[in-house]
């Protein structure tokens, strides 16, 4: 999983101080890709039964959510944890955090 740009996601909440981006990706997501994700921290949930299997990582600074399948996953930060964007790019890219 390589990230190839990262675009502002259409679903943010800028007025309560939250924003958010797409990572966009190489390749779709796989059980491997999600569970390297899961490495960034916070409570993790995975439903990996339902059709379209659907993930979600939460911290109190910010939530990741994803489809396994697709080519992008969401990553939406309080803007005061801006920084926490490069850190997942490092997470995903096999640099250590």
């Amino acid at each position: 999983m390589n990230i190839i740009g990262r675009r502002r996601s259409l679903e943010t909440c800028t007025e309560s101080g939250w924003d958010a981006v797409d990572f966009l990706l190489d390749a779709p997501l796989t059980d491997e890709d999600i569970e390297c994700l899961r490495q960034a921290g916070g409570s993790f949930l995975y439903l990996k039964q339902l059709k379209k299997p659907f993930f979600k990582i939460e911290d109190h600074t910010y939530v990741m959510k994803g489809v396994r399948g697709d080519s992008f996953f969401r990553f939406a930060f309080h803007r005061e944890a801006a920084s926490e964007l490069e850190r997942i790019e490092k997470l995903v890219t096999g640099i250590p955090i």
